[in-house]
């Protein structure tokens, strides 16, 4: 991600790392909390880490995702094997515009 992500960024590649092979992960998305409150989910894929295996969603933010400046929380949320769940939350401070 950028050093500083300001309100109305689009495509900014956020990455969250799962600790573990993902590569047979179905429905991937990054379930967010924005600063409203309101709970959204925004489409991901699985990715590699660097130099490692298959252990990352990867997603980019797309047109509304970061219209509200303040403080996002981010969890990875899959299916693997029999198992449908979320990981740790990632907090993602967005910044008004001109801050």
């Amino acid at each position: 991600m950028a050093g500083t992500v300001y309100q109305g960024d689009v495509g900014l590649e956020i990455v969250l790392d799962c600790g573990c092979d993902v590569s047979g992960a179905v429905g991937a998305a990054v379930a967010v909390r924005t600063p409203s409150g309101a709970v959204v989910a925004w489409p991901a894929e699985t990715a590699a880490a660097g130099g490692g295996g298959v252990t990352c969603l990867r997603c980019l933010t797309r047109a509304g995702d970061l219209a509200e400046a303040g403080t996002y929380r981010l969890q990875a949320s899959l299916t693997l094997g029999g198992w449908t769940g979320r990981g740790r939350t990632a907090i993602l401070v967005v910044k008004p515009k001109f801050s």
